[in-house]
């Protein structure tokens, strides 16, 4: 749900990106990342006793109901670059009475437990890795033979109305026209769910079943900046002094008021594909 490896943007490592909007991420919890990570686990249906690895797992969203699944006798590593999601994702854990999981501050595509796991769970993880390919290849080495993974991302068109006025906005301030770190591979590579398929069949794993969830949240101003702070989309406003942030925020409010924007796609894609035997 968060970020799987040490990536620069703007000077920042995407894992400090996550730490700086942690708030905010978790003000959005109930609205997008727990139904995001609720509809993950109910397609790959951990089962008692099982052994799950959560990679990017950001505050918990997937990693806290795979935890309850295959408990009491199953496990959970919970990895995620973002010490500050993590410490939610304990929280939360110690809250829900939930002892089977762990929070561990790591780097996912370094993870060093190969064939160790019956199912590894991605979700809005796999596109931070610099090199996609590389790093989905080692999380998936860290199955079974006959494990799964379930990769999560963003559906196609996905955020992209909202997300253009905010470049836009960003735009006005700077001169340029900035993209997060693995938007524009997201889009291009995985966004459908054939092109998902064959990237993962590309990798060695067996497609077994793609959906696609639509999920619409409603949006105001206000909402929309706690949104942009709380995700990668923050980044792009390093180096950006005080004045210059509060610039973007009143344009983009003011883009979204001229052009009727009231509500972010928030739908998403879920692929569920197995480690050949």
């Amino acid at each position: 749900m968060s970020s799987g490896k040490g990536t620069a943007m703007g000077g920042t490592g995407i894992g400090g990106v996550f730490d700086a909007g942690a708030r905010e991420f978790d003000a959005w919890g109930a609205r997008l990342w727990d139904p995001i990570g609720e509809a993950t686990v109910g397609a790959c249906s951990p089962k008692g006793g099982e052994r799950v690895l959560d990679a990017c797992c950001g505050a918990g969203a997937s990693a806290l109901p795979a935890a309850a699944a295959v408990a009491p006798d199953g496990t959970v590593d919970a990895v995620d670059l973002s010490e500050a999601l993590l410490a939610q994702g304990r929280e939360r854990a110690a809250r829900a009475g939930i002892g089977n999981v762990r929070f561990v501050r790591a780097d996912a595509a370094a993870w060093p437990e190969p064939g160790a796991y019956d199912l590894v769970q991605v979700v809005h993880g796999v596109a931070f890795f610099p090199d996609m390919d590389a790093g989905t290849a080692a999380l998936a080495g860290t199955l079974r033979p006959g494990g799964r993974m379930a990769v999560t991302v963003w559906a196609e068109g996905a955020l992209a109305g909202f997300l253009t006025l905010y470049f836009e906005a960003i735009g006005a301030e700077t001169g340029t026209r900035p993209e997060p770190p693995g938007f524009q591979q997201a889009r291009d590579r995985i966004a459908d769910a054939a092109r998902l398929t064959a990237w993962l069949e590309g990798l060695g794993l067996v497609c077994e079943h793609v959906a696609r969830h639509d999920h619409r949240v409603p949006l105001d101003a206000a909402s929309a900046w706690e949104f942009v702070q709380g995700n990668a989309a923050r980044g792009l406003m390093d180096g950006l002094d005080a004045p210059a942030r509060e610039r973007v925020r009143t344009r983009l409010a003011d883009l979204m008021a001229e052009r009727g924007v009231a509500e972010l796609d928030a739908s998403f894609t879920v692929a569920l594909a197995r480690r050949p035997d």
